[in-house]
C-alpha cells in the first residue's frame, strides 16, 4: 500500500528533514523520559557537551503539526501506558526555531516531570484495600468508596465510574492528584483528604485487582431508523429519524485499542432525533456559502476535490455558522449532534468496538496505516473501490444498521459537548455536556489519517473550537417537534419536509 501525508502549512521556519524528523523526535523523548524516571547517578566532572541541535517545543501541535514521538515512553513517564495513548501538543525541531514557530521550549515532555518517584514504602496491603474500600475509616472522617462506587468499584449508578480492574497506577496517580487538588471535584477532593499514601496504595492494589461485571444487554435497546428526509431540494442534507432509547456509552476494559477516557456507562436518549445519513459534503457547504450564509467561508478541499466529498477544514466556530444558515432556510433548528446522541447513533443497537463487529479492514472504512509512531494524523494509504489516498466520497462505504454511513472513518465529526478528560459528572440522559468558556471541543468518528485503533465508537477527540483540519467535518442533527407532554415519532417525515424514497 502506498502511504501520503499531509502538508503542514504553519511552519515559518526550516523543518527536519522528513527521514531525519521521527530520529529526532525518538531521541528527545527517550532521552526527556530517562531523566524524568531514572535514579539520578553519581555526580561526576563535568564534560564538554556539544551544543543541542533540538528543542522540546510545547503548543506547535495545535497549529497542525503534529509530530508526538513514541507514545508508550511518554505515558510510562506518567504512569499511564496501558490507559491513555495520546500524548498531546509536543514535537522535537530544530534548536533556536520553538518560538518562531509559536510554541514554548520545555526541557523535557509535560508528562514526564509529573511523573510520582518511584515508591519505596513497604508492599501494598490489598486485604487493607479491601477494609477500606468496604467500610471507611470513621475516625479520620473517611467515607466508605462502596457507597458511591459499589460492590468491588462496581458502581451502579452513571454519577459515578466503576474502578473494578482499572490500571493500578492510573488509581494510584488519580487518587494523589484528588488530594492535592491538582484534579479538582470538590466531592472527591473531600472524601480522599485523609488518605496517606499506604492507603492510596492499598485502595489501588485492590481495586485494579477486582472484576469488572458483565454488562447488561438490556441496558441497550433496538435502534430501529424512521423513513429518511429532506427539508429542502438539492442544498439540504437527507436526514435519518432515530427513536429515543438506551445504550451503553464509551468501552468495556477489555476492548482492543480502548483509551482511558471511555468508561463504559449507561445513557437513556429521552428524545428522538434525525441525524445527517452522510457526513455533510463540500456541495452544500458552499450551498452556504453561495446564499451568503457561513460568514463567506469556503473551506479548503486540499486539492482532494469537492462535490460529494466531506466537508475538511470546517471547525467547530464554522459548523455553527453552517447550522445558523440551515436552520433559517429550513425553517427547523439544526444543531450538531451531542456526544451521546452521536454515539448512539454511531452504534445503532450494536455493543462491538465497531457496528459491524471488533475487527476491521479495508473494506469496512476508509482509515490510515496500520500503525505510525504517533498513532493519529498519521498520512493517509490508497484504499476503497476508487483507490482513495484521503477521504473518499461520502456514502462509499457500507452503512450502519441504522442506515447512517461513514459513522466510522473517513473525517472526524464535531459534536456539541464541551471536551472533558473522562465521563465523571456526564448527564445521564445524553443532553449536551458544556462548560462556561468552553473553549475545547468533542470530535468522534476518526479519519482517512487515524490508525484502526482509533476507528471505533467510542474514540474521543479533544480539539479547540476554531481548529481547521483536512481531517475534521461534521454531521447535522434536526430536533424532532412534539406537542407539549407527548413524545415526538421518529417514523415520519416531520411536517413539510420531503420524504425520501
Amino acid at each position: 500500500m502506498v502511504q501520503v501525508t499531509t502538508t503542514s502549512k504553519a511552519a515559518p521556519q526550516p523543518m527536519p528533514q522528513p527521514q531525519n524528523r521521527q530520529a529526532l523526535v525518538q531521541a528527545a523523548v527517550a532521552a526527556a523520559c530517562a531523566l524524568a524516571v531514572a535514579v539520578p547517578a553519581p555526580a561526576q566532572a563535568p564534560e564538554k557537551k556539544a551544543a543541542a541541535k533540538s528543542e522540546i517545543c510545547y503548543g506547535v501541535a495545535k497549529a497542525g503539526q503534529n509530530e508526538c514521538a513514541n507514545t508508550t515512553c511518554f505515558h510510562l513517564c506518567s504512569g499511564m501506558a496501558t490507559v491513555d495513548r495520546d500524548p498531546g501538543e509536543w514535537m522535537t525541531v530544530p534548536a533556536g526555531t520553538c518560538t518562531a514557530l509559536g510554541g514554548k521550549v520545555e526541557a523535557a515532555p509535560l508528562a514526564c516531570p509529573g511523573a510520582a518517584p518511584a515508591r519505596t514504602g513497604p508492599p501494598a496491603d490489598v486485604a487493607a484495600g479491601e477494609v477500606l474500600y468496604h467500610e471507611g475509616d470513621a475516625a479520620r472522617a473517611l467515607p466508605a468508596c462502596v457507597a458511591c462506587h459499589g460492590p468491588k468499584g462496581n458502581a451502579a449508578v452513571a454519577d459515578y465510574p466503576k474502578l473494578a480492574g482499572q490500571n493500578l497506577a492510573y488509581l494510584d496517580s488519580q487518587l494523589r492528584a484528588f488530594r492535592s487538588h491538582a484534579r479538582v471535584s470538590p466531592l472527591m477532593n473531600t472524601a480522599v483528604a485523609p488518605l496517606t499514601d499506604g492507603d492510596i496504595a492499598n485502595l489501588s492494589a485492590y481495586l485494579s485487582r477486582q472484576k469488572l461485571d458483565a454488562v447488561d444487554p438490556a441496558m441497550t435497546t433496538p435502534v430501529v431508523a424512521g423513513k429518511s428526509f429532506s427539508d429542502c431540494d438539492g442544498a439540504c442534507p437527507e436526514m435519518v429519524p432515530l427513536p429515543a432509547g438506551r445504550f451503553l456509552m464509551g468501552s468495556p476494559p477489555g476492548e482492543s485499542g480502548r483509551f482511558g477516557n471511555e468508561g463504559q456507562h449507561p445513557v437513556e436518549i429521552l428524545q428522538p432525533f434525525a441525524i445527517g445519513r452522510f457526513s455533510l459534503t463540500f456541495a452544500q457547504f458552499d450551498a452556504c456559502v453561495q446564499d451568503g450564509g457561513c460568514d463567506g467561508y469556503r473551506p479548503s478541499d486540499e486539492g482532494w476535490g469537492r462535490g460529494t466529498r466531506p466537508a475538511v477544514n470546517v471547525s467547530w466556530n464554522d459548523a455553527q455558522s453552517y447550522l445558523r444558515w440551515l436552520s433559517k432556510k429550513s425553517g427547523a433548528r439544526y444543531r450538531l449532534p451531542t456526544e451521546a446522541e452521536w454515539e448512539y447513533a454511531a452504534r445503532a443497537g450494536t455493543v462491538t468496538a465497531r457496528w459491524w463487529g471488533e475487527d476491521i479492514t479495508r473494506g469496512d472504512a476508509k482509515y490510515g496505516p496500520d500503525d505510525c509512531p504517533q498513532q493519529k494524523h498519521c498520512g493517509g494509504v490508497v484504499s476503497g473501490s476508487g483507490n482513495w489516498p484521503t477521504t473518499a466520497p461520502v456514502g462509499s462505504y457500507a452503512p450502519n444498521p441504522a442506515g447512517l454511513y461513514d459513522v466510522l472513518g473517513n473525517v472526524w465529526q464535531w459534536t456539541a459537548d464541551c471536551w472533558h478528560s473522562d465521563y465523571e459528572g456526564a448527564p445521564k440522559d445524553g443532553r449536551v455536556w458544556e462548560e462556561a468558556g468552553c473553549k475545547k471541543r468533542v470530535a468522534r468518528g476518526a479519519s482517512w489519517t487515524d490508525t484502526p485503533n482509533f476507528v471505533r465508537a467510542a474514540t474521543r477527540l479533544g480539539l479547540g473550537a476554531e481548529g481547521r483540519r483536512g481531517w475534521i467535518g461534521l454531521r447535522v442533527v434536526r430536533e424532532l417537534d412534539a406537542a407539549p407532554g407527548t413524545a415526538a415519532k421518529a417514523g415520519a417525515a416531520p411536517a413539510g419536509a420531503r420524504g425520501l424514497p
